[in-house]
């Protein structure tokens, strides 16, 4: 008995001894800094955060919902420096189209280009944004200047928002509308 007796004494001794300690002001003024600073580098940390989350998905949308012509664009004026051999040689379309059988779709004339002045010399598959797609020589009649025309199925992910553009991109103008269900392009 005399143990638990002096065992509570002692847990009262120690009690009332660790009651009477405190802080210094000095120390009570660091520590409560110490809370605030840590209180603003999380705020801080959190707002950092949202900022990106919302700039993140700013652009996440903006990529979707506005089509990416520059990357076909660039693949177009890649495939017109690089100056490559016509697989068929021919001025008839018909011809072209014959030899060029595993596109999945049919070749066609544009409206767009001036069919007095621009002259088929041959044609050849490409690659197009991933897709099989047919590429032709064409010559100015009167310039001697060679143009590469392009032809490939709409791309699914631009099919409803597609719009003409020109852009130029290493020297190489490019143009890109939609034709015949089409996707058509024309480097010079």
């Amino acid at each position: 008995m005399k143990n638990d007796t002096d065992s509570q004494k002692l847990k009262l001794q120690l009690r009332a001894h660790y009651l009477q300690q405190q802080l210094s002001s000095r120390q009570l003024q660091q520590l409560q800094g110490l809370t605030a600073n840590s209180n603003r580098h999380f705020f801080s940390a959190i707002t950092a955060v949202a900022a990106s989350t919302i700039f993140a998905l700013g652009l996440y949308l903006f990529n979707f919902s506005t089509p990416d012509y520059s990357n076909i664009s660039r693949e177009i004026a890649y495939n017109h420096n690089s100056k490559m051999q016509m697989e068929v040689l021919s001025p008839a379309l018909n011809d072209v189209k014959g030899h060029l059988n595993r596109l999945g779709f049919n070749l066609v004339s544009s409206s767009k280009l001036d069919s007095e002045k621009l002259h088929l010399i041959g044609g050849r598959y490409c690659n197009i944004n991933g897709k099989i797609a047919a590429q032709m020589k064409l010559q100015h009649s009167e310039t001697k200047k060679v143009y590469t025309f392009y032809q490939a199925k709409m791309p699914a992910d631009i099919v409803d928002s597609f719009e003409e553009v020109e852009v130029l991109i290493d020297g190489v103008k490019v143009k890109l509308w939609r034709e015949k269900g089409l996707l058509m392009g024309l480097a010079f």
